[in-house]
């Protein structure tokens, strides 16, 4: 059977980053929870900055056509 987690080595500073975001999330969570939310929140935040920039890629193009 194959696990659901995996290890994984971070910095000492990057690790008293992801406890201090562990610690002021409105809920209390683990750190996988609190890992799993970050990639969430990023996943997000890289799709809307991609429909941005489609969309200014479209604007200019539609001012190009005009």
């Amino acid at each position: 059977m194959i696990s659901k987690y995996h290890t994984v080595s971070i910095q000492k500073d990057s690790f008293k980053e992801l406890k201090e975001i562990q610690r002021i999330l409105p809920i209390r969570a683990s750190l996988s929870q609190t890992i799993e939310w970050l990639i969430s929140v990023g996943q997000r935040q890289i799709n809307l900055t991609k429909s941005e920039k489609h969309n200014e890629n479209d604007t200019i193009r539609q001012r190009k056509i005009i």
